[in-house]
């Protein structure tokens, strides 16, 4: 007899393998439809920024140059090169004269001073400049004398690009400038200088000039140099020695024998005293 398998069975068997390919069917149709959609909304966020794009345009960032150029206006560039050009059309040439000792001391104070006269000044300080000479030295003429802008408020600063040297800037107004408005005008100024080590140096100084109501510079700087030469004294020269002999770790080989041919020489001379007076 044949067995017959019961139709459950068999539909069982026959029905599973078709609901597995109707469910992956399903799977991938709901697959290409969330990646339809995904595709959809970026394009679609891509157009509304296209159009807002366009629709609005970009406000530019502001930036540090923007805002003076904002602040001023074609009027006010323009009343501005009107003043500059105003006031170099007063300026006249005067006259730079360095005044100074050139040969000065080490870790004393000196003078410097420089002096600007108009062309119409009679003073006989600007006749006949001379330098700041040494007690019981000839006064001579400044070495150092140039022609430079004048007709407005000018000022000098000095400078030193030594860490050896120390400028005091106290007897001058406040921010060097003074009125050189006149021919016939002259100004001085002054600064109190002093040099830790002896040697040369150079001092560096410039003549500005301002507007006479503003303080706009009219032109370029002009820019001069004061060479100094600062000597060693005997009291400079015993401080350094004691110092050195304080520090015994910066002691060399010729320095320890000189320090002590100077104690034998000194050991034998007050022997030497000694056997005299007996």
């Amino acid at each position: 007899m044949r067995s017959r398998t019961p139709k459950s069975a068999s539909r069982r068997r026959t029905g599973i393998p078709a609901g597995t390919a109707q469910g992956t069917k399903r799977r991938d149709s709901w697959t290409r439809i969330g990646v339809a959609l995904s595709l959809l909304m970026a394009l679609a966020g891509l157009a509304a920024d296209f159009f807002d794009v366009v629709r609005t345009p970009a406000r530019p960032a502001p930036t540090p140059t923007a805002t003076p150029q904002a602040e001023r206006s074609p009027s006010e560039q323009f009343q501005y090169q009107a003043t500059v050009q105003d006031g170099r059309r007063d300026l006249f040439k005067g006259e730079l004269h360095v005044t100074t000792d050139r040969t000065e001391k080490v870790a004393e104070w000196f003078a410097v001073r420089v002096l600007i006269c108009g062309p119409a000044n009679n003073d006989e300080l600007c006749l006949y400049p001379a330098e700041l000479a040494s007690v019981g030295a000839a006064p001579r003429r400044p070495s150092t004398s140039m022609t430079v802008p004048a007709g407005g408020r000018v000022g000098v600063i000095l400078t030193a690009p030594y860490s050896d040297i120390e400028i005091k800037d106290d007897l001058n107004p406040e921010g060097s400038a003074q009125p050189l408005t006149d021919p016939t005008d002259a100004a001085t100024w002054w600064w109190n200088v002093r040099a830790s080590k002896p040697g040369t140096y150079e001092l560096r100084g410039a003549v500005f000039v301002l507007a006479a109501e503003t303080d706009r510079e009219l032109v370029t700087r002009e820019t001069f140099t004061i060479r100094l030469t600062v000597e060693r004294t005997a009291e400079y020269t015993a401080k350094k020695l004691w110092t050195m002999t304080l520090d015994v770790t910066k002691w060399s080989v010729p320095q320890i024998i000189t320090i002590l041919a100077a104690f034998i020489g000194a050991g034998a001379f007050a022997a030497w005293i000694r056997r005299r007076l007996r």
